[in-house]
């Protein structure tokens, strides 16, 4: 949940990216751990695609776009609400 007055700087930091290396593309491998199974993360209303990448075996997440521009992305999503626990009634479709 997202809630009013944590900033993009806050959300930012709450993610635990460290480094500060970027990778436009999905990583071969995680830097940390070796493991080849890298997801993309996507933040709802920040940015049409994902903002970072995350480590399915670690769990370490890297920066696709450098700090700033990370940031930037997460300013859009300040102020907004979301409702985890009505998530599983989204339907699966595009929205009208």
């Amino acid at each position: 949940m997202v809630s009013k007055g944590i900033r993009g700087i806050d959300m930012f930091y709450n993610l635990n990216i460290k480094g500060t290396k970027k990778w436009r593309k999905t990583p071969d491998k995680c830097p940390h751990c070796g493991g080849k199974h890298i997801t993309g993360i996507e933040i709802l209303c920040a940015y049409d695609g994902p903002l970072f990448w995350e480590c399915d075996d670690c769990g370490e997440r890297m920066l696709r776009f450098t700090k700033q521009t990370t940031v930037k992305h997460l300013r859009k999503t300040e102020g907004l609400f979301i409702d985890l626990e009505g998530m599983e009634n989204i339907c699966q479709q595009p929205p009208n």
